[in-house]
């Protein structure tokens, strides 16, 4: 038999299809049942929809049913012509069960009615009918008994990380650039389709430098707008974590927006939550990129209202509505997001002041995650009115545990997470006898003096059951917690942070303006506690918020005029220099980099000048730096070659950049770091003035 195009087409595709086991494995089961039924598959466009039904209809058709298989744009969306497709279903000529499977049937809404209730009821009753679309199933097909006892629903959502991982290496696709695409795509198959077709063309992927990517699923989201303001209404859902009607109103600046809240509401991208309404993953992504590229100033003033209507509910008595206000306010902030709470995680904590029967529970916290040693001290701490210590709750486990002996504890909720914020005096006298709080007056005394009326805060405790110290729902409550301590704290001169893992927090310090605290470092129990902290004399909360919103919006921050020098050590000099050649050609990341307000740039711009030409020297010093290396031996010149593809002309990856120099990526990585130490030396010179 002669293969014909459409054979092949169908062999590939039947190649490349992955994941959707479980909707597969639902739809045979009542394929196999002898009983009628309906199937309404639904999800927002590009998820898959079309494929899983061509998978199933061949799945059906090598079982023997009689398949027949609509596509509603193929067709006019009258009754009359859905008939006609499916006047042959039954015929006395079939020859297994029936099965009828109609896709993009959100284009059939108008006619649903007469659908299910004219022609739908003609068709065998052993027939299994399938309908996919965007929306879940009409109110009808729910609320009438008799459909409402055949209909099932499948929400289809996204591949998850091996089933995506899965599809691109079908593709081709190295397992290297599997992240990027995955961490971008949120595993929805048509991005993942549209990332891989870049990915063979070009070897690597970057969603700024992707326009084509972003326009096409830009269409599929917007295509249905009815007007401008719905289209702003869809992009300002894009920049915050939840969306309420009344915020929606002061983001497009409308008195009511109570009918856009409700079309947004009818998107098949946006979800529903206790809270608001809150957008997929991948559209949030798409829709934010794409203004923030094409309308920056549109998405600054999205973003500042926003932060005024967070700001303004900071005040509220309420603990739980502070909370909530802060994590709204810090999910602006696209590069804090992978530190907070998702939306769509599960409900039920919430952050408490610790009560004495929440004692054994915290303790035992404390034990688990940082040894006996560290119990030990927190039982000294719980005793001292220094130290303030909050909760964070959750449901009780079981019912049977909130009827046990620590009911009362049990009833307000179960003890999940701990955090205890220690006030730091100026002496020692009748304080446990604790190397945390050692290491900090040690670290503060490197530090300008502490004023009377001023406060050092010391984060002695922060944990959670489930996930200790790394990101987790209950984690976000702490965060949130923090921040109102920092904004609300009368006289807070410094604030400190220990991180038994520091790796995983990086970022967010470095984003949030927590530097390298390391005098104030400590070890228990054999755990040692990389610290972390903030001296709010030289960055007070009101300059540190504006500053968080500029970066929030990729505006330059000016500097405060007559910030004093910072004297760094040697070790966070170091740490600086690294940091300010890895965003080199970032300046929006050079702006908060601690080197602009070191001798090594003052000396070349004076003390007063403002950011932008702080940012512009720091560059130039660096360039000039990688530039004399180059200018010595050859082997400075090999150093010189590998901080140029790294840094100042980079590759898109390390790895990449070592492929264009022919270097192993582990030699490659050895050079970089020997050349890094030879620019932190140069410039730790030129600091000292020698």
């Amino acid at each position: 038999m002669v293969q014909t195009m459409a054979d092949r087409l169908d062999s590939a595709r039947r190649r490349r299809f992955v994941g959707r086991a479980a909707e597969l494995a639902r739809l045979r089961a009542l394929l196999d049942s002898p009983d009628p039924a309906v199937v309404m598959i639904s999800g927002p466009s590009g998820v898959g929809k079309s494929t899983l039904l061509r998978r199933f209809a061949e799945t059906a058709g090598a079982a023997g049913a009689a398949v027949t298989l609509i596509d509603a744009r193929d067709i006019p969306p009258t009754p009359d012509a859905l008939a006609f497709r499916l006047s042959r279903v039954g015929g006395v000529d079939r020859t297994g069960r029936p099965v009828v499977i109609v896709d993009t049937y959100e284009l059939l809404t108008d006619i649903d009615a007469a659908f299910r209730e004219e022609i739908a009821p003609g068709l065998p009753a052993d027939t299994l009918l399938v309908l996919g679309g965007q929306h879940p199933a009409l109110p009808g097909w729910r609320t009438d008994p008799g459909w409402a006892e055949l209909l099932s629903s499948i929400r289809l959502p996204n591949l998850d990380h091996h089933e995506s991982a899965a599809y691109l290496a079908g593709r081709g696709i190295p397992a290297a650039a599997h992240a990027a695409a995955i961490e971008f795509t949120h595993g929805h198959p048509l991005a993942l389709a549209l990332v891989g077709e870049v990915l063979l063309e070009q070897g690597t992927f970057a969603p700024g430098r992707a326009a084509d990517v972003i326009g096409v699923l830009l269409s599929s989201l917007v295509q249905h707008t009815p007007t401008v303001l719905h289209r702003r209404a869809l992009e300002a859902s894009a920049q915050v974590r939840f969306v309420t009607e009344p915020l929606l109103a002061a983001l497009i600046d409308v008195p009511d927006a109570a009918d856009h809240f409700d079309w947004l509401r009818a998107r098949p991208f946006v979800e529903s939550g206790p809270s608001g309404l809150y957008l997929h993953d991948l559209a949030r992504t798409v829709l934010s990129t794409d203004l923030r590229w094409r309308h920056p100033e549109l998405f600054a003033r999205m973003h500042d209202s926003a932060r005024g209507y967070y700001l303004g509910r900071l005040d509220s008595p309420d603990p739980i509505a502070q909370a909530a206000a802060l994590l709204d306010l810090m999910f602006l902030h696209a590069d804090l997001r992978p530190f907070l709470q998702p939306p769509d995680e599960p409900a039920g904590l919430w952050l408490d002041r610790a009560a004495e029967d929440d004692r054994a529970a915290v303790l035992a916290l404390v034990r688990r995650h940082e040894g006996p040693v560290s119990a030990d001290l927190a039982a000294l701490w719980w005793e001292r009115p220094s130290a303030a210590w909050s909760v964070v709750r959750g449901a009780p486990r079981s019912t049977a545990s909130a009827a046990s002996a620590a009911s009362a504890a049990s009833a307000a909720g179960e003890v999940v997470g701990a955090v205890c914020l220690l006030g730091i005096g100026p002496d020692d006298q009748g304080c446990p006898d604790d190397p945390a709080v050692q290491a900090a007056r040690r670290q503060l005394r490197t530090m300008p003096p502490i004023r009377p009326g001023e406060r050092v805060t010391l984060v002695r405790f922060w944990l959670t059951r489930d996930a200790d110290q790394s990101v987790s729902p209950g984690q976000a409550l702490i965060t949130a917690h923090l921040g109102r301590h920092y904004l609300g704290t009368p006289g807070l001169a410094v604030s400190l942070i220990p991180f038994r893992h520091p790796d995983e927090w990086i970022d967010a310090c470095a984003y949030t303006d927590q530097v390298r605290m390391p005098a104030a470092d400590f070890t228990v129990d054999g755990r040692a506690s990389t610290v972390f902290g903030h001296d709010w004399r030289l960055a007070p909360p009101a300059a540190w918020i504006a500053g968080l919103s500029a970066r929030e919006v990729g505006a330059p921050a000016a500097a405060p005029a007559g910030v004093p020098l910072l004297v760094l050590d040697e070790q966070q000099f170091a740490i600086a220099v690294k940091r300010a050649l890895r965003d080199l050609t970032r300046a929006d990341r050079l702006r908060d980099n601690p080197l602009l307000r070191c001798r090594l740039i003052t000396a070349a711009t004076g003390d007063d000048a403002p950011v932008g030409d702080r940012v512009t020297a720091l560059q130039q010093v660096l360039r000039d730096a990688v530039r004399s290396l180059g200018a010595g031996a050859p082997a400075d010149q090999r150093l010189a070659r590998v901080l140029h593809r790294a840094y100042v002309a980079p590759a898109p990856t390390l790895e990449r950049a070592a492929d264009v120099l022919d270097l192993p990526s582990s030699t490659f990585r050895r050079l970089l770091s020997t050349a890094q130490g030879r620019i932190v030396d140069s410039l730790w010179l030129r600091e000292l003035g020698a």
